[in-house]
């Protein structure tokens, strides 16, 4: 009996042996396995990687160049030759009618009118002087103290004196009408587009000081391609206008505000309504003339020309989509393609066709399916058929 105990324990002790040694030789391999993975995967690129979607997308049209203007411009000019001693208001600041723009002097002038004063004094005196005179005689020719001549001869220059005193009073009032002339004011309410000349400076009649125009609402002009058009009116007829920041700074304006009140509009982006076409737009025309009406409530956009801007449909269209880095262009046949991954994680390159494009995405009419993975890289860090990692690439 105890060598039969025996024999089974050993038995059971030398399952026990093979079963620890095969379980130890499954756990090392498997360690072994994942080890190598890892060294192979260290071996890998790493690339970001997005993945083919429906999502909202708006139209835009990048580096366009834009003619605006103002639907009327005034020039105020100097309507008396002098010294321009103030100039109260600065370029693109609002001005309401009658608002005084800048303040002249003319020193001729001045003299002028304070020796026309000093005239009318005279005058005044000489009148007044007369006047006396003929109402003592008309006491004394009432009693016959004094004949009807002389009478007469002091009404005439009574009446001689007054109409001297008149033709001053009238020399000074024409002076101080060209003295006013030295304020200059605004004749409409508007914005102050230019500035043509300094305090003091010359300023002879007729020379413009400022430039008014009313740019609340301004026109813009530009040439687009027949296909980029469409693709802006196949989103909408409503558009926002972006120009680049620095082409609006030193203005008379406060930034950190909206343009727009209660709106999510940048300072450096503005509303846009379509007005014409020319040709219309559904012509057989390679470009288009396309004329805007641009909202400008805060005037911070000023008539002048605009290049490299963007313009944008304000409204989106869902669309299957990719980000626009992922997009490379052959360089002999000009066809778009992209880099996607095979089972294997290999690079594979796919020939695609692009539609809308978007700020930073852009439509794939085909070529691509939903969910598809592509590179989102510089393309000269990989080639076609390499091995790679991926991470998602965040946008």
């Amino acid at each position: 009996m105890d060598a039969q105990k025996y024999l089974k324990i050993a038995i059971v002790g030398v399952i026990c042996i093979v079963v620890f040694v095969v379980t130890y030789g499954i756990y090392i391999n498997d360690a072994s396995r994942r080890h190598i993975e890892k060294m192979e995967a260290a071996q890998y690129t790493v690339l970001p990687v997005a993945h083919a979607a429906y999502r909202d997308i708006h139209a835009i049209v990048e580096d366009v160049n834009l003619t605006v203007r103002a639907p009327w411009t005034i020039d105020v000019t100097a309507q008396y030759e002098g010294v321009l001693n103030e100039v109260r208001v600065l370029k693109s600041q609002r001005v309401e009618e009658g608002a005084v723009l800048a303040t002249m002097t003319n020193n001729d002038l001045l003299a002028q009118t304070a020796s026309a004063e000093a005239d009318i004094e005279a005058a005044r005196a000489q009148f007044i002087n007369a006047e006396q005179t003929v109402s003592r005689y008309e006491y004394l020719v009432a009693h016959n103290a004094i004949s009807l001549q002389e009478y007469d001869s002091a009404v005439a220059q009574r009446d001689a004196a007054r109409a001297q005193m008149e033709s001053r009073i009238a020399k000074r009032d024409l002076m101080e009408s060209e003295q006013s002339k030295m304020t200059i004011t605004a004749p409409r309410t508007a914005n102050i587009i230019q500035v043509y000349r300094e305090a003091g400076r010359y300023v002879r009649a007729g020379e413009p000081i400022f430039m008014l125009a009313d740019i609340r609402q301004l026109g813009a002009r530009a040439v687009l391609p027949h296909d980029r058009f469409m693709q802006l009116l196949s989103v909408g007829d409503r558009f926002i206008l972006e120009i680049q920041p620095y082409r609006l700074t030193h203005k008379a304006y406060p930034f950190g505000e909206s343009s727009i009140p209660n709106t999510k509009l940048k300072l450096n982006q503005f509303y846009m309504s379509l007005l014409q076409v020319i040709p219309e737009a559904n012509a057989d025309a390679e470009l288009h003339e396309v004329i805007w009406q641009v909202e400008n409530p805060a005037g911070i956009l000023e008539p002048t020309y605009y290049g490299g801007v963007k313009i944008a449909s304000l409204d989106t269209v869902r669309k299957l989509t990719i980000p626009r880095q992922s997009i490379h262009k052959d360089a002999k046949t000009g066809e778009n393609f992209v880099y996607t991954l095979d089972e294997d994680s290999r690079l594979v390159r796919r020939t695609i066709t692009c539609g809308i494009e978007g700020y930073n995405l852009i439509e794939i009419v085909s070529g691509l399916s939903e969910g598809e993975p592509v590179v989102v890289a510089d393309p000269s860090v990989y080639t076609e058929g390499m091995k790679v990692g991926a991470k998602d690439y965040e946008f």
